[in-house]
């Protein structure tokens, strides 16, 4: 069987090497094909759980249950209950078909006896000389000319012109277990993040923090967690709204929650270094939004397809003078 490596063995002096990444996607084998998390992220304003967190941890479940002479080529899966931080998740794996090209398998997470996600993944032996096509990588500015996103929030920290309450809000930010770096490939006045032009893509460079193994597997769970990353977001994008949007006269966010998340893995990559994550939206109404995603790697190899849909609820803002 395959097995996601993801905590290293400690050093001689008792010191981890581990990641936050791979912390986040460590699981606990209690039994035969099922697995209990050790760690679960609530971003700031959520409802429950990350999404990624669950996703990943249910693709190193899957992943754990098959020979490693497969690779996970795709997966769909529902959201169906936010999760609780505060307890952990049991990822219940079942072995649907093993055949010798390809193999499926289904996960179950549940908290309190309840399902909040659903998972089917599918795996095949890898045939790399197959004939191919893939559109082709944006032009964008090169992630080395851009400054991070932690660099962007204390930028504007340091600025005298933003106001106090704003600026504690970006201080809780920083202060997230982000176990991702990003670079977007536009460069964002206050202006652009309280009050957005209108646009339906957005372009960011994306990789995990610190070095990984060289397993294939860790880094395609890694992907499968960094994919929730800001992808919904493009959808009030469209309509000139981020969670930001308090100063602007456009809408604002009033709630956003993932309803499903499918991933298709085009080829290899490395997690760790500089993918260029493509986000568009092409359409919303009745209080959902799809989005679209391709994630290549640096040299324009498109690596990873990724599509959403998710509740997006909107409403209309009030202009603060102070912004």
């Amino acid at each position: 069987m395959s097995s996601v490596a993801t905590t290293p063995p400690p050093t001689e002096d008792g010191a981890t090497n581990n990641t936050i990444i791979e912390s986040m996607l460590d699981l606990e084998e209690i039994d035969k094909d099922l697995y209990r998390s050790k760690r679960l992220w609530l971003p700031r304003g959520a409802r429950g759980v990350f999404g990624g967190n669950v996703v990943g941890q249910a693709l190193v479940a899957a992943t754990n249950t098959v020979s490693d002479k497969y690779s996970v080529h795709s997966l769909h899966s529902y959201f169906l209950l936010p999760g609780d931080p505060t307890i952990p998740i049991l990822y219940q794996v079942d072995r649907v078909r093993d055949g010798k090209s390809y193999c499926t398998r289904t996960v179950t997470a549940k908290q309190r006896g309840k399902g909040i996600f659903v998972c089917t993944a599918s795996f095949q032996v890898p045939a790399p000389n197959a004939l191919s096509h893939q559109y082709p990588m944006p032009d964008v500015p090169h992630h080395s000319t851009l400054p991070s996103q932690e660099e962007l929030i204390q930028s504007m920290i340091d600025s005298p012109k933003i106001p106090e309450a704003f600026t504690q809000t970006l201080k809780l930010r920083l202060e997230e277990p982000v176990a991702l770096e990003f670079k977007d490939t536009q460069k964002h006045s206050l202006k652009d993040i309280t009050n957005p032009p209108k646009r339906t893509q957005q372009m960011f460079w994306i990789k995990s923090k610190g070095k990984l193994g060289d397993a294939l597997a860790l880094h395609q769970c890694v992907v499968a967690y960094g994919s929730d990353h800001n992808l919904l977001g493009t959808v009030p994008l469209a309509h000139g709204a981020t969670w930001f949007s308090r100063g602007s006269s456009n809408s604002r966010i009033a709630m956003m929650a993932s309803l499903d998340h499918s991933m298709w893995f085009h080829c290899p990559f490395r997690a760790d270094e500089w993918m260029l994550y493509v986000c568009e939206s092409p359409r919303s109404g009745c209080d959902r939004g799809l989005t679209f995603g391709r994630i290549y790697r640096e040299d324009g190899t498109l690596a990873v397809s990724v599509a959403q849909e998710g509740v997006v609820r909107l409403k209309a803002n009030h202009p603060d003078p102070k912004l």
